[in-house]
Order: structure tokens, then C-alpha cells, then sequence
């Protein structure tokens, strides 16, 4: 049995073992740790024989956790976050928000409105350093030590292990460019959309497929289902952007994404009277034992922020849907001018 002074001689060890575990492998976990992958092997090897048990079958072409290892993977974990606890507990007792978060954020978001207010919070907070996670990925904020993560979905989502805030409610809108919005024959009927080429924005948790599918309803409450076949599909909002203002084709993107476009006439607003989709952007995290206080910052600024947004776009809604209209009676008139 192994004594005080050894398990603390083991700490380290514990760490390195949970690392090759949780990233499948010694070169992954070594590339993390920034460590050679054979200085990671002679640590493992040693942690089994002080333990006197094998806890991984390893091989030239194979890896595999053992059932004890496993069992001994999910100890070290749990020791992990009691010590990521603990120094946040240190942290809390002084009262002002320091210390490390660790965050993950899709990447869409991350390149707009979110990658924006991380800067002021830094500054807000100077004693916080913040670690993010750029994914689409639906992350496990349990085993992979996250403090937060957000999410941006389609459809309403629970989970009940987890703490779910709801961030912001983003309506998407469907926009071409000018020369587009002149190639069709109406803006404002569904017409619009028989042949118009399309780009498409596929989300973080959207197999590869050839056809999309986007549904929304009428002004008289008729729900309309559009299949198509986008000339370019791509997770990244940014990218879909630019394609849509090159011409490519018709593309539906959050309105809030659209709306500088919109108002200096780079961007079209097609069927302006039907309702798209709407995406709700989630704020997770684990509340099982409370808040450390640099997260509870990084929540409440978070929520706070999205609320003024929200605001600011209402107030930019009314301008840019008069706008929409002034532009929707040019491209009518631009159309039916004989060639």
C-alpha cells in the first residue's frame, strides 16, 4: 500500500496517466503536455509498477485502457477537478474575480459578436485569464474540465446534469446580393427561390450532406418547406458571409450578421414578410457546488452583453427594415425595366 509520501510522489504521474487517457494515446497526450512521447511512457510504466497493476495494453499498433485502469482513469479525473476547485476556492475567498476559465465556443461565434466582448470582459477583469476551446464539437464540459461552454442550436435543448442559460434567441433571415436579388423574379414570394443557387451554413452538429432544407412560414401562416442543393456548404458564418456578398448565391444567416450589409445596400433581404428559423444561443455549465466567482463574472457579463445586443438590434430593426423596403421597390423597378 502505498504511504502519504508516496501518493504525492505519484501526483504527477496521476496527471500524465489521466492525460493519455483522455486524449487516446501517448503522442496526443504528449503533444498537450508538451513532453517527448517516450519520457510519458517511462512515467506510465513506472506509475504501474508502483501500483503493481497493468493499466494499459500497449502495443506498436495498439492501445487499450484496462478495466482497472479504466476505474483508476475516472479516480484521477475526479482529482483533477477537486484540485481545479480548490484553487478556485482560494480565488473566490478574496472576493474580486482572478483565476483561469476555461471556455468552449463554436466557431462562428467566436468569430463574431462573442470574439468582440471577450476583450472587455478581459479588461473588466484583469486578474482572469481566460482558455478557450474554438469547436463545433459538442463538448463534455464534465471529463474535459470546462468551466462553460456555449452553444448555438435549432432546436429548444435540455440535459439534466447540466445548468442551461439561454443567451439570446437570433432570428435568421434570408439575404442575397444586389446582382442576385436582380436574377430573380420577386423578392418577396416564394417564387424567389425556384432556381436561385443557394450557400448554406452547416451547424456544429450537422453530418456532410448534398441537400439542405430551409422551412419557414408565410404572412398568412402557410409553412413552406424549401429543399435545395447549395453551391457551397461550410461551418463557418464568415465564409458563407463573403460568399453570399460575392454573388455565389442565396444563403440564410442570423439577422444581426446581415444587418451592416443590409443597410449600406451590399445585401438584399429576400421574403421579408415570412418567418425563418430561429437559433437559441445556450450558456452551459455544471452548478452542482456553486459558481467560482471569476465564472459567476464571466456569466452574468455574458448575459448582460447579449441583452444590450439584443436591444441594439431591435432599435438597428426598424432602419434596416425601411431600408429593406426603399431597396426591394429599386430591385422591382431595376427588373422590370426592359433590357
Amino acid at each position: 500500500m502505498l504511504n502519504a509520501e508516496g501518493v504525492f510522489q505519484d501526483l504527477n504521474d496521476f496527471v500524465y496517466f489521466a492525460a493519455v487517457v483522455r486524449h487516446n494515446g501517448f503522442s496526443a497526450a504528449g503533444r498537450v503536455l508538451n513532453m517527448p512521447k517516450s519520457k510519458l511512457s517511462r512515467h506510465i510504466t513506472a506509475l504501474e509498477a508502483r501500483l503493481g497493476v497493468r493499466l494499459l495494453e500497449r502495443t506498436v499498433n495498439r492501445f487499450r485502457v484496462t478495466d482497472i485502469g479504466r476505474a483508476f482513469y475516472n479516480h484521477c479525473e475526479n482529482m483533477l477537478r477537486e484540485a481545479d476547485r480548490a484553487a478556485k476556492a482560494i480565488n473566490d475567498a478574496t472576493g474580486e474575480p482572478q483565476g483561469q476559465i476555461r471556455i468552449s465556443v463554436p466557431h462562428g461565434l467566436l468569430d463574431g459578436s462573442l470574439g468582440a466582448m471577450i476583450p472587455e470582459f478581459l479588461n473588466r477583469y484583469p486578474k482572469v485569464q481566460l482558455q478557450i476551446l474554438s469547436t463545433d464539437r459538442r463538448v463534455d464540459i464534465i471529463n474535459e474540465r470546462l468551466d462553460l461552454a456555449v452553444r448555438a442550436q435549432l432546436a429548444e435543448e435540455t440535459d439534466s446534469e447540466l445548468t442551461m442559460r439561454v443567451l439570446s434567441k437570433v432570428d435568421l433571415i434570408l439575404v442575397a446580393n444586389q446582382k442576385v436579388a436582380r436574377s430573380l423574379p420577386s423578392i418577396e414570394g416564394v417564387e424567389c427561390l425556384a432556381d436561385a443557387p443557394t450557400v448554406s451554413f452547416a451547424g456544429p452538429l450537422t453530418e456532410w450532406q448534398d441537400w439542405d432544407v430551409w422551412e419557414f412560414t408565410g404572412p398568412d401562416g402557410t409553412r413552406y418547406r424549401h429543399q435545395h442543393k447549395p453551391r457551397m456548404s461550410c461551418r463557418s458564418v464568415a465564409a458563407v458571409l463573403e460568399a453570399i456578398y460575392a454573388g455565389i448565391g442565396v444563403g440564410l444567416l442570423p439577422d444581426h450578421i446581415c444587418a451592416e450589409g443590409i443597410r449600406d445596400g451590399r445585401l438584399v433581404r429576400l421574403l421579408p414578410n415570412h418567418q425563418m428559423s430561429q437559433a437559441t444561443i445556450y450558456l452551459v455549465f455544471t452548478a452542482t457546488r456553486g459558481l467560482p466567482t471569476a465564472v459567476r463574472a464571466l456569466v452574468d457579463f455574458l448575459v448582460e452583453r447579449f441583452r444590450s445586443l439584443r436591444l441594439t438590434t431591435q432599435c438597428q430593426e426598424a432602419e434596416t427594415q425601411a431600408q429593406a423596403k426603399d431597396q426591394t421597390r429599386l430591385v422591382e423597378m431595376s427588373s422590370a425595366q426592359p433590357a
